[in-house]
């Protein structure tokens, strides 16, 4: 019924979308057309606004300049200027020259300092705007200003020429003044009567009021914002003051109109007039010069207009627009569902026809009508394509009457016997085709009656030919028992077969086995090879397998046995450590050797557990705490096993989102100078604090970290924040120490140390030789020729190079000497019993020989006075340990810094870490 109605419900919505659609396109289209003409209308009324704001700016701008230039005119051709040229060295002149100069910004008040400069670069007189007035710079604080720019300016202009500079901001002693004072240079050449060049006046022209006057002049019916800018795109006026003058600042010299937005300044930068619109504003761009005619100086105006005025919400003839085009769309929307309605009456009414004749003629069941008395009237196709007999050959008989296996008649007989009695039967039998051929089949029979008289009228017969069917049955049961690509029982079939084992046998082991590279090798090998390694690793576990032994897959890299008659964990270890080695054995795949890595947990039957299922979990975890221990190793499972396990499984959980929840913070450990006991550098420590585990020992949390790699982002974090604070510690007590941080062999592995470095250095402006790297020597000597390239480019950039542990690994320094590391760390177990369980002998050995290598050395571990000391008489270098300071937090090393801390000793030097 549901389906009926969603057919029904589906050719209306068909019929509507023929419909509605073409209309709701029309419609559309041209509210689109009216709405763009109207959006265009609007931008060309916009622009005429710009336009008109853009001239009055210009107009008012000459303006501007038109009266400093008058007024320099006038200080130029005043009876005190001539009478000053004329003899400057007579001091009622001069104070002539200050008074005007002062009446002047008394009366104009848009000067800032009104100045005349003689030729030879000094400051004859100045005029100062103060507080309360003007204010007469005395002769002895007059200066040299032979060196700017403006000056060199001035001295090249011939009579009656000017100069105007660039609009800057006020300096005082080489800063900023405060508050910032925009000003503008008008310069006027001074010549006295025969024509020699005596100096220039300068007019320091208080720019505020014309940033001011542009500002009110640009205010306009519609919400658009002004800049200013200079010809290197830098903004003078703009809407957010930060961004303004940013060339007179070093570091925000990158803020400019350019940079924010290139491809309108590229259009500006052309000094001619035009618009850009960038579809979120309307910009209007136009040079504006300060004097006609003077073109050596410009500035750019800039107009940006929002364009969401012109929107649909914010535009009401849009609106009206929008609101037709929806009353339209709602009426072409019911005319349409009222038409798609009576269109698919129609089609109904025709179809219901051609759905009857169909249903019994394309049906893929078989059908057979039967008249009252059980004899046959109808038979479809899919009735003689399964059963093998025509129509003609059935119709007018019974279905018994070529039913020929006594068995079957019986069948159909009882069939029959039940659909008198009961009205119908339903149900699965094996039948028998024309050829005699048996094949499996759903049947269902029933009565039917007349809907009238109520009286039998005829027999439905419907069946299925399930062969093929049963045919999937089978596939599928083999897809769901067999590994596809070994052929070996699947985990359903191994529980199924070993539950019977169980039956059979007291004593067994349980042993899961993971290729654990078999993702890496697939991944670097491809498909095919990874089938192929599967393939070889289950031929030869099976040859270590007795015949009554059971080889099972769990997964596409898990295998899975079933060890029978065997109980005795030191056997079944040595036929483990046979199997292992013989798996160890390289494959050759394509003429590479590859070779396989291998984990293995087992778990007895009984003594661990008599469920299977707990057998196989217990076994799985054995090997996955083989895999976390070290690979290529086999456990048997112990309930401290899983605890471990399951503990390990818990660290690691929480250390994935360590980094990102702040749990990580580094604690710094200050390293002394022996000979004067002073702090010269600090080493990075990792710390965690997470807050259900509670404290955790670097001990426990980093081999986890390299295990799951882990330790790439919690390195590149520690390194960025060892850099970090020691740059701001250097820029705070402008002491410089060499922050040292440990590395791990993954990350050389698996990162780009080089390039991380190099990017965190330039990022933070720290000196290389301010960073000190730490490796263990073991690793080095383990991946000697890949790991010396890096450690050469990373000592290029000026980075130290350190040992750590040093004593503990191959302790080979003829070996590790051609790497050309800066200094090696002595162990603090070759330190920390001394003297009283260790005489010194090993420390006191490498500290000769690092000597003979010249190599600087530190000691790790340093607790008491007896063993500084005996470091001290052995030449040791640098010293690192309780004696002098323990682990600290950035903000307690910060103190001690602030303190102007010499010694590393301190008053409370305990040995319990906090």
């Amino acid at each position: 019924m549901m389906k009926a109605e969603s057919k029904r419900i589906k050719q209306i919505l068909k019929n509507f979308v023929m419909i509605f659609v073409p209309g709701l396109f029309m419609i559309v289209i041209l509210a689109s057309m009216f709405i763009y003409i109207n959006i265009e209308n609007g931008k060309n009324i916009i622009k005429i606004r710009q336009l008109n704001n853009s001239e009055i700016v210009g107009v008012n701008v000459n303006s501007i300049f038109e009266d400093i230039n008058s007024d320099g005119n006038i200080i130029l051709n005043s009876s005190e200027m001539k009478a000053y040229v004329s003899n400057s060295s007579e001091v009622i002149n001069r104070d002539e020259l200050k008074r005007i100069f002062s009446n002047m910004m008394i009366n104009k008040k848009i000067y800032d300092s009104i100045r005349f400069i003689g030729s030879d670069g000094n400051e004859k007189v100045r005029v100062n705007n103060g507080n309360s007035g003007t204010i007469s710079v005395a002769d002895i604080d007059l200066q040299y200003k032979g060196d700017r720019y403006y000056f060199q300016e001035g001295m090249k202009l011939n009579p009656g020429e000017i100069y105007i500079s660039p609009m800057d901001l006020s300096m005082k002693d080489n800063e900023i003044e405060i508050p910032i004072k925009p000003l503008i240079r008008l310069v006027i050449p001074i010549f006295n009567d025969k024509n020699e060049r005596q100096g220039i006046l300068i007019l320091n022209y208080l720019a505020q009021n014309m940033l001011d006057q542009i500002e009110n002049d640009s205010k306009s019916s519609i919400d658009m914002k002004i800049l200013l800018l200079n010809e290197d795109s830098y903004y003078l006026l703009s809407e957010n003051s930060d961004k303004d003058f940013s060339f007179m600042y070093e570091n925000e010299k990158e803020v400019s109109f350019s940079q924010e937005e290139p491809a309108i300044w590229q259009a500006a930068s052309n000094n001619v007039s035009g618009y850009f619109d960038d579809g979120k504003d309307l910009y209007f761009y136009t040079p504006i010069y300060p004097l006609e005619g003077y073109r050596n100086l410009h500035w750019v105006l800039v107009g940006a207009a929002p364009l969401d005025t012109l929107g649909i919400i914010n535009n009401v003839d849009n609106r009206n627009i929008v609101l037709i085009s929806v009353l339209l769309i709602f009426i072409l929307f019911i005319i349409s569902l009222i038409v798609a309605w009576l269109l698919m009456l129609k089609k109904e009414a025709s179809s219901r026809e051609k759905i009857t004749e169909n249903i019994f003629k394309n049906s893929k069941e078989g059908i057979m009508i039967m008249d009252a008395k059980a004899n046959i009237i109808y038979v479809n196709k899919a009735f003689s394509t399964v059963s093998g007999y025509s129509a003609d050959e059935v119709l007018g008989k019974k279905p018994i009457d070529f039913k020929y296996s006594e068995e079957l008649q019986a069948i159909y007989s009882d069939i029959w016997k039940k659909v008198n009695q009961e009205g119908n039967w339903q149900g699965e039998i094996l039948d028998e085709r024309k050829d005699g051929s048996r094949y499996p089949k759903y049947i269902s029979l029933s009565k039917i009656f007349d809907s009238k008289s109520d009286s039998l009228s005829s027999y439905l017969e419907v069946f299925e030919d399930l062969t093929n069917t049963r045919i999937t049955e089978e596939a599928i049961n083999k897809i769901k028992h067999y590994d596809q690509i070994t052929g070996l029982p699947t985990q359903v079939l191994f529980e199924i077969k070993t539950k019977e084992f169980i039956k059979q046998y007291d004593a067994m082991a349980i042993i899961v086995l993971q290729v654990t590279n078999f993702n890496t090798l697939y991944d670097n090998l491809g498909k095919k090879s990874g089938t192929l390694l599967i393939k070889e690793a289950a031929q030869r576990i099976q040859i270590f397998l007795k015949d009554e032994d059971l080889l099972g897959v769990l997964h596409k890299d898990q295998f899975v046995i079933a060890h029978v008659k065997n109980r005795d964990k030191l056997e079944i270890g040595h036929l483990l450590n046979k199997l292992m080695t013989y798996l160890k054995e390289p494959v050759e795949i394509e003429n590479e050797k590859v070779y396989l890595n291998v984990s293995m947990g087992i778990a007895i039957f009984q003594e661990d557990s008599a469920d299977l299922d707990k057998l196989i979990e217990f076994a799985n975890i054995a090997k996955n705490y083989a895999i976390q221990t070290g690979d290529n190793t086999y456990v048997f499972y112990e309930k401290e096993i899983k605890e471990n396990y399951l503990n390990n499984l818990k660290l690691e959980t929480e250390l994935r989102s360590a980094l990102e929840n702040n749990e990580l913070s580094l604690h710094y450990q200050p390293q002394i100078q022996v000979g004067t006991e002073a702090i010269i550098g600090i080493e990075a420590l990792l710390r965690w604090r997470n807050p259900n585990l509670g404290h955790v020992s670097p001990v426990q949390f980093i081999p986890v970290a390299e295990r799951t790699e882990l330790i790439i982002p919690i390195g590149n974090w520690v390194l960025e924040e060892a850099i970090k604070q020691n740059k701001k510690w250097m820029e705070l007590t402008g002491r410089k120490i060499v922050v040292a941080v440990n590395l791990s062999p993954v990350q050389f592995k698996k990162s780009d140390l080089v390039k991380i470095i190099k990017e965190l250095l330039e990022k933070y402006q720290l000196p290389a030789e301010l960073l000190e790297i730490e490796i263990t020597e073991n690793v080095l000597v383990e991946n000697m020729v890949s790991i010396r390239s890096e450690l050469e480019k990373i000592k290029a950039m000026g980075v130290k190079v350190a040992i750590d542990d040093f004593g503990t690994g191959y302790s080979s320094l003829k070996y590790l000497q051609n790497l050309n590391f800066d200094k090696l760390k002595i162990d603090r177990e070759f330190i920390k019993d001394y003297p009283k369980n260790d005489n010194g002998n090993i420390a006191k050995t490498i500290l000769n020989l690092a000597g003979q290598m010249q190599l600087k050395v530190v000691a790790e571990g340093v607790e008491t006075l007896e063993q500084f000391l005996f470091l001290k008489e052995n030449d040791c270098d640098e010293i690192q340990g309780y004696y002098f300071h323990k682990p600290m937090s950035a903000n307690d090393f910060e103190q001690l810094l602030n303190k102007g801390a010499h010694l590393g000793k301190t008053e409370d030097h305990h040995l319990k870490d906090d």
